[in-house]
Parts: structure tokens; sequence; C-alpha cells
């Protein structure tokens, strides 16, 4: 298929699965390649809606034989229960929420019989907590003390189930989203007995009475996830500055030994997720400073606030409110060497990475996500430098400042502006997104508006609701997609060896080695070329260092631990 060459040109439809495709999840034939254009204003595209599906690497795990999914623990704000693609994939009976409950809690199915007077089941959901296999985490006595009394208290705790209103019907769109990249399946109808089957027998059709076949409603898609063969385990967090909270995540999705830890989100350590101004910016905001401080309506203002009152009500810090932040660190690092935990870099175009994706090193099982866009370029937001580990693809935004020209033209709010790159450069921006499941209704990304909208869509029922699927994106896309390959892999070795799982370490290694510079991102031309964001020229640093290993590459993942 030709190129786009004409960035005017209305956005042309395309594959809805692309990521798949630039991640080698699938083998796709989007027509003859052609050469990448001599400009990075160009569209580096080429245009095939309908692609031809040669294979994929389900296929080549398959071949194998029979293996179990692997379990992936989201760490989010909670996933969509009854989401037609997401609903036999989500692990109900290991799930947790955190958010309401320090000790955890489940909602339970609401009875016909329930009524206010219901009282709520008690339930141990950390019994048998032993952190003994993480080793030495680098903690002092008296902070490896401390975690070993949270631990004890954890295994003796007992949470609650609820049979009411799940609040990951209204609350849960960003995870919902990032729950079908890792794991989405078409949806399908259930049995006579009312049982839903597993892939692949969700896949397939079938004219037998009583067997499961592919759901005809015209409101949902036949949507694949990186690998919707695994199962998910939702850990559902706040945005709370709760560090105790944080701790049981992983505690929790340590004890339920999870193949994979997804995090695609920041954690809002208040010392570690600060992001510190970068030397290029700093005159600029000593300056700023200075004339803040010489206006003088600023310090009667800040005389009129007076001294900061004590809130009775309020948690008042310890002698080292740091302490249990601190040991967070460590127990994610420790946690990661044994199962990858794969974090997105951050949304802000900083070259520096968001927390806890920072803390990736050589030694530990962190993978830190950046996101690139199909035009071969770093996504506009996408955070980028020392620490990041590889990319995935994702969508785009706009950027205009005084080092790059990014912007939408096909919007009819450009013809509004007059952009100039100036003393930047100009790039290609990319109208490509990550197709993904939505939180249905009018609390999803989409609020519902497509096909259909409703004030709550009936559980379990498919047929109402609508607004099934989002536009979506960001690293937390891209951590996502990633989250899904690092399951396959670990299926593929288990396919292998029988049994076992890859430990952190050696899932990353695998990752970094499987991606690459020189590939384009499918079904784009241009290989990954750096930009200029945040500094003058900054395109000449090494690649590394907008990239980390490259684009990932799911095909040579799973072939080396098929192969080995």
């Amino acid at each position: 298929m030709s190129r786009q060459s004409d960035n005017m040109r209305p956005p042309a439809s395309y594959y809805f699965l692309w990521h798949l495709a630039a991640l080698k999840v699938v083998s796709v034939d989007f027509g003859a390649p052609c050469e990448p254009p001599t400009s990075n204003e160009e569209s580096a595209v080429r245009t095939a809606s309908s692609p031809h599906i040669n294979g994929s690497v389900w296929d080549s795990i398959a071949n194998l034989g029979q293996t179990s999914p692997a379990k992936v623990a989201l760490i989010d704000v909670g996933i969509s229960p009854d989401h037609p693609n997401l609903t036999t994939r989500i692990d109900h009976d290991a799930s947790i929420d955190l958010a309401t409950h320090k000790y955890g809690a489940r909602a339970l199915e609401i009875l016909d019989d329930t009524n206010t007077s219901y009282k709520e089941e008690k339930k141990a959901f950390f019994a048998g907590l032993d952190i003994s296999g993480l080793g030495n985490l680098g903690l002092s006595e008296d902070d490896k003390e401390y975690l070993d009394d949270i631990v004890t208290e954890y295994a003796a705790s007992y949470g609650t189930l609820r049979r009411i209103l799940d609040s990951n019907t209204m609350f849960a769109s960003h995870g919902t989203a990032c729950a079908g990249l890792i794991v989405g399946e078409p949806a399908a109808l259930s049995a006579e007995d009312g049982e839903s089957s597993s892939p692949p027998e969700t896949f397939l059709t079938s004219s037998k009475p009583g067997e499961t076949r592919p759901n005809k409603n015209p409101n949902l898609l036949p949507y694949f996830g990186a690998d919707p063969f695994s199962r998910l385990v939702n850990i559902t967090t706040s945005f709370e500055e709760d560090a105790r909270q944080f701790v049981a995540a992983f505690l929790y999705a340590y004890s339920q030994n999870v193949d994979v830890i997804v995090i695609p989100r920041g954690i809002p350590d208040p010392k570690r997720s600060v992001v510190e101004p970068k030397n290029e910016l700093k005159a600029d905001l000593e300056r700023w400073a200075n004339r803040d401080a010489a206006d003088l309506f600023a310090r009667i203002s800040v005389a009129e606030q007076g001294p900061a009152e004590l809130e009775p009500k309020a948690i008042q810090p310890g002698s080292n409110p740091d302490r249990l932040w601190n040991i967070l660190r460590s127990l994610i690092i420790g946690v990661s060497r044994k199962i990858p935990v794969i974090c997105a870099a951050g949304n802000s175009g900083e070259s520096q990475l968001i927390y806890p994706a920072n803390l990736a090193a050589h030694d530990n099982g962190i993978v830190a996500v950046g996101a690139v866009t199909v035009e071969g370029f770093r996504a506009g937001y996408s955070n980028y430098g020392e620490g990041l580990t590889l990319v995935a693809p994702s969508d785009d935004s706009e950027v205009f400042n005084r080092h790059q020209l990014r912007v939408d033209r096909r919007s009819p709010f450009t013809a509004k502006h007059q952009y100039s790159e100036g003393t930047g450069k100009e790039y290609c921006y990319s109208y490509f997104s990550l197709l993904s499941t939505d939180l249905p209704g009018v609390f999803g990304y989409d609020e519902g508006k497509a096909p259909w909208s409703s004030l709550l869509p009936s559980a379990n029922n498919p047929g109402v609701g609508g607004g099934y699927y989002t536009s979506f994106g960001g690293t937390s896309g891209a951590a996502a997609l990633v989250g899904g390959v690092a399951a396959l892999v670990q299926r593929a070795h288990r396919a292998v060896h029988g049994s076992g799982k890859l430990s952190g370490v050696a899932l990353k290694s695998i990752l970094e080695e499987a991606s690459n510079h020189n590939i384009n991102v499918e079904p784009g031309v241009r290989p990954l070329t750096p930009d200029c964001m945040n500094a003058d020229n900054e395109d000449v640093i090494d690649p590394r260092y907008f990239f980390g290993a490259g684009l990932l590459d799911a095909a040579a993942a799973v072939n080396a631990v098929l192969n080995s």
C-alpha cells in the first residue's frame, strides 16, 4: 500500500489491532514496503485498514500443547467486573480491593433477598503470608523488624466480603482500559448451563446446542489483548498518599504467586514521586522565582495567609515519615527480582522517569516502559532518559515548545493558530491510538456514548449499556501491552519446561534482548528516530536515552524461550 505523504489528508481508517502488529504479537501483511520519508514532517504510515493476518505468537505457543494461563496482577484503580471482553479473564476469586478496606475487600453478587440487614462476611485475604523467599531486601535491622511486624499483622488479618454495588463499576476506567490491552478476549455467549468458557473455545463458532460461541451482539468487537489466554488478578488501589496500601498491594501480589505485575501508574510517594527540574530548566525557574519574590502583591498575599493551622483530625507525621515509603521502595525492588514489575515511564514529557519506573536497574526486574508512535517517534508526552528499559506503541500528543513543533494538522482548530517551528524542529503527529476496553456507562472514558448510553449497565448482560471501547494511550497503555507480552513469555516458558516461571530479572533480560532500535512501528516504515523535546540538538544523544533497548518484539521474545 502507498504511504501517506500529505499531513493535511483526512485521517484514514486503520487496523484496530495495529499495536499487536507493531509488537509482532500477530504477523500482519500491510502491503509492499516502501522507503521511509526523508523529512521528519512527513507521515511514514502505510494505509491498510484491512490487512492480511498470517499468524500469531499464540499459535506458536499452542503448537506445543495446552499450557496453563499466566497470572498477571494489575495494580491500578480497578477493572470493570462484567465487561464482556474481560469477565472470563479476570480471576474474581483472587482479586482484592485495598482502596476501601485496609485488609482487603471483595464485592459479591447482590442476591434478591439482600437488604440493609445483611452482614458483611470476613475473609482472610493474606492468610499464610510469608516473604522469606524474597531474601535480603537491604533494609536496616529496625526497618526489617517493622516490615516483619506488618507481615505478621496482615497474615492474621481479616478483610470483608460485601454484597453491595461494586465500586469497580464506577471508578475503574483506567484499569479497565489497561486490562483490555493485557488480556482482552472476544466476548462469548455462555453455554446453557450458564458457565462461561475460556479460550480457545470462546473463539470458535459452533452450531451445537449448549456450546459456547462468539457473541453476535453488534455492540461488541472480536477484541484481543496481547495475551487473551492468561488471567488477571485485579488489585484495586487509590491515589491517596498511603504507603501501607501499596505495601499491601505488593505483598498480596507476591502471596498470589503471580507471573507478572503491572503498575501502569505512578505511586504518590511524597519524596520519590517528585520530578526534579533538569539543568536546562533551572535558570528559567530561578528567574521566575526572583520575579515573584519582588512582587509586592505576592508578598502581601503570603503575609495575609498567616501560619498554617493544625487540623485536629489530620494524620500527624511521626519522627520518620519516610520510613514506610523506604520499606515500600525496597519491597518493590525485592519483589521485582522474583516477579517482573512492568511500570509506566510517565506522561509529562520530562527527560526523567516517574516513580517507581525510575527504580529500574540492571540487577532488578523492574521494566520501565516508554511510548512510541506509529510514525517512529517518541510519543510527545512520553518520559524518557536514564533507566528507561524499552518502548511499546501508543498514541501521541501535540507539542509546541522552543525545541519542537508537533501538531495535528488535520484538526480544524489548527487553522485558527499560526504555528511555526521557529528555532526548533517539526515532527509528524500520529493520529493512531490504542483501541481498548472501556468502563461501560457514563463513568467510562467515552461515557457510554458509543454506540448506546446507559447510566449503569446491567450486570452480566452484554446487551445493555454501551460504550464498551475507547481510544486509549499514554505510557499506561504501552506498559499494559508489555505486561501482556511478559505473560506470553511466561506461558512459553511453561510450554517448554512444563511448570515454573522465569524470575523478574531473567524475564526482563529476555524482553531487552528482544527489543530493537532498527525496527519499524508497523504499519509505519520509519525506524525509531530521536526527537528534540527539552534541549536543542537533543536528537544526537544515544537512542537508548529515548527508547531504552528499543521497540519490543514479542515474537522474538517468545521464540527465544521456545528455542531455549
